[in-house]
């Protein structure tokens, strides 16, 4: 009777000696897109890939203008992506004697080739950049993918997804504008053709872009990343309305160099951000640091902007299908974590209306036992 009770109370001390340590920590870092930043010397180039001139027939300021207008709000870079046609390069006179020439390299400025591709109208509208590719009037999506998967140096992502994709839609498994619709290019195509989704377009005009971007990347990661981009989709005729709402910064050594801010948004090394009033200022990243040894990720927060909280989003939440917060502050500790990515988001907000967010690129994880 004295063996069985002690039996038991050793396995009662043995049962809540594992309960005290919570889950198994088997979880490991395997996807780390800002893995080869140098946070101490690297340039923070401010870019918009997304803009339109005179030269589409739904936008209102010729492409000087633009330029200059972002020139105004320090950008680095700029894609000028008219409507299936290139407005590149710079020199404008070329094209309309009533266009003024602009040179990038002068402004401290890379000049961005590219255009997004609409026809015919229907199929999803892609942003092609690193290229002087136009397709044909007839031209599917497919073939898009097909003509940009052939080139060397281009490739696409999806703009505007919240335009096709609804959240309260009951789609078919595969159906067009499916979850699954979007993830089979992703696994058919690699970065090099095809990097992510546009997650802010404008202005949040589709405020459910990072709805979709969770749920594409709980079936991708960590093996296939999809990178979140910001764009201001630029139709306006003046810098203080529809501007500099949301953008890109990428995190290059040179930033005079076009080829190392093409490399930065295939490797993910880049923050997208989102503000509601045009002369606001989103939370700049200082630093993301990692260690894989005590298995978490801190992000500091420039000193010079304010923000309220950071959020740590991997999934969906059943009840709202909004990014499930998984965790609050600015340490994420992932040695117990159960996800296949987390992305954070930094936050600062005006009472109940959100003000200015910054958005990391995700970060991948596998569950395996090591020694």
């Amino acid at each position: 009777m004295k063996k069985l009770f002690a039996l038991l109370l050793t396995m009662l001390f043995f049962f809540a000696l594992t309960a005290c340590k919570g889950a198994p920590e088997n979880t490991y870092l395997t996807a780390n897109p800002y893995e080869n930043v140098d946070w101490k010397e690297v340039s923070h180039v401010k870019t918009n890939l997304h803009a339109h001139t005179t030269e589409s027939p739904c936008a209102h300021a010729p492409p000087h203008t633009v330029v200059d207008f972002y020139h105004h709000f320090e950008y680095g870079a700029l894609a000028i992506t008219d409507h299936d046609l290139l407005t590149y390069p710079w020199t404008f006179s070329e094209i309309h004697e009533d266009y003024q020439d602009r040179n990038p390299e002068e402004l401290g400025m890379i000049a961005i080739p590219g255009n997004e591709l609409t026809n015919p109208r229907g199929n999803h509208d892609m942003n092609a950049l690193f290229t002087e590719y136009v397709a044909p009037d007839d031209a599917t999506v497919d073939q898009w993918f097909e003509d940009i998967h052939e080139e060397e140096d281009s490739f696409m992502f999806f703009a505007h997804p919240g335009r096709y994709w609804k959240i309260y839609e009951d789609y078919e498994p595969g159906e067009e504008f499916s979850p699954e619709w979007y993830l089979n290019y992703f696994d058919s195509y690699p970065m090099e053709t095809l990097a992510g989704i546009e997650v802010y377009n404008r202005n949040n005009v589709h405020i459910y872009d990072r709805a979709l971007w969770d749920r594409l990347l709980v079936e991708s990661m960590p093996e296939r990343p999809i990178w979140g981009f910001a764009n201001d989709d630029y139709h306006g005729e003046t810098k203080t309305r529809a501007i500099h709402h949301s953008y890109t910064h990428h995190l290059i050594d040179d930033s005079t160099s076009k080829e190392a801010l093409r490399q930065s948004m295939l490797d993910g090394a880049f923050y997208a951000s989102y503000t509601r009033q045009v002369e606001a200022v989103a939370p700049k990243i200082a630093e993301i640091l990692v260690d894989q040894d005590e298995r978490f990720i801190e992000i500091q927060v420039d000193e010079a902007f304010e923000y309220d909280e950071i959020r740590w989003i991997s999934g969906v939440d059943e009840e709202t299908g909004l990014g499930d917060v998984v965790h609050r502050g600015e340490r994420f500790e992932y040695a117990s974590f159960t996800g296949s990515y987390v992305r954070a988001e930094i936050v600062y907000e005006e009472g109940a209306a959100r003000e200015a967010v910054t958005l990391t690129q995700p970060f991948g994880f596998v569950e395996e036992e090591r020694d």
